[in-house]
């Protein structure tokens, strides 16, 4: 892939994005800042901050982002790579956010809550990206799979007691479901 392909669609995303990122970060200071000290709570509210920037990503949203990445030089894997990275990145400031406003509020073991929820966030929010480009019932198992995703991670993480083997099934998830939103580009707008 052209990094400059890449960079290009990844500023133009998110100059296009900026006001959805700009308020979630902003409702992460505020939750992480009022939420209870738990590492539950970051893992969903960011999970569920990255579905919604996943879903910002959908077709005929922008459309002048749509053409403009349509003429570019890019097929529908690689187009996919650099869409994927736009709500990863916000949803990864939205993480950052809500851990800098808990560590702000005095809240313990910061470290091990940003170690346990981002990995969580990245995968679920690859996972519901599938979900932009399909509608009606694969649309809302893409969704149920991104938070079953999620659910699992916390899971592996808390009440197994392994930040390993989160972390394995999250790394395992986003390749799957990078992987997946990948194809369906490419299948959908082959070049």
């Amino acid at each position: 892939m052209r990094l400059r392909v890449l960079t290009a669609v990844l500023a133009a995303r998110i100059y296009e994005l900026r006001p959805i990122a700009l308020y979630s970060c902003i409702t992460a200071v505020i939750v992480g800042s009022l939420g209870p000290q738990a590492t539950a709570a970051p893992v969903f509210f960011c999970s569920l901050v990255g579905i919604v920037m996943a879903l910002a990503q959908s077709p005929g949203r922008y459309p002048h982002l749509d053409r403009c990445e349509q003429s570019a030089p890019l097929f529908g894997r690689e187009l996919a790579r650099a869409k994927a990275l736009v709500p990863c990145v916000a949803a990864t400031f939205a993480v950052i956010a809500y851990i800098l406003a808990a560590m702000a509020t005095g809240s313990p073991n910061v470290s091990l809550t940003l170690a346990i929820s981002l990995p969580a966030v990245i995968a679920t929010t690859l996972i519901a990206l599938s979900a932009t480009i399909r509608r009606g019932a694969p649309q809302a198992l893409y969704l149920l799979l991104a938070c079953t995703a999620s659910v699992t991670a916390y899971a592996l993480a808390v009440v197994a007691r392994s930040l390993l083997a989160e972390l394995a099934f999250c790394a395992i998830v986003a390749f799957m479901g990078l992987r997946q939103y990948g194809e369906a580009l490419a299948r959908y707008d082959p070049v």
